[in-house]
């Protein structure tokens, strides 16, 4: 079998990785990339709800108990990694989440942080880890270029798209996502 052009390694490598920050997203936990950012949660939490007495065939106390428990409330959002933001003119979040007590770690910036391991996303292209690190580190430090050089980039995740045009940087999210997140099945 022939060996993979380097175009062709890097597509397989970013699909991965892709794949591998969505289903973290989905599942709950942030991701925090190196040298790129964080795509993690803002936890808005709302006073408990007083429960009602409601005896009716019609409503079920299982469900009401549920409402009731859903006093957080999950926004995804991007912070974007120092290195970057250093070329950066303008990008939202710089109060957008703050920082939980319980956080130890200076790679979690939000809800429950893991870090981009490459391990799965070599997993997942059938390449070696030596090959996704280089490619990825390669990667981002030509994002971190052509925000210096002012260039325009679009790049879609799949559950978000990140702009940075004239070196502001805009994330929009998934509606879906949004909704999914801040369900009241998602904190079961």
């Amino acid at each position: 079998m022939k060996p993979l052009q380097p175009k062709a390694q890097y597509i397989l490598i970013w699909k991965a990785l892709i794949e591998y920050i969505g289903e973290n997203i989905k599942a709950g936990r942030s991701v925090n990339v190196k040298k790129f950012g964080c795509f993690t949660y803002n936890v808005q939490t709302e006073l408990p709800k007083i429960a009602q007495r409601n005896a009716s065939p019609k409503v079920d106390i299982f469900t009401q108990r549920q409402e009731r428990k859903n006093i957080h409330h999950l926004k995804p959002v991007f912070v974007v990694d120092p290195v970057l933001q250093y070329h950066l003119v303008r990008y939202a979040g710089k109060e957008e989440i703050s920082p939980s007590i319980s956080q130890h770690s200076i790679y979690q910036k939000g809800f429950r942080t893991i870090y981009a391991n490459p391990v799965p996303v070599a997993a997942a292209a059938m390449l070696g880890t030596d090959v996704v690190n280089d490619a990825l580190r390669t990667l981002f430090l030509a994002i971190q270029d052509l925000v210096k050089l002012d260039k325009n980039i679009d790049l879609a995740f799949g559950f978000c798209n990140v702009r940075i045009i004239g070196r502001n940087l805009k994330v929009v999210f998934e509606n879906g996502l949004s909704s999914t997140i801040g369900s009241a099945q998602f904190e079961n």
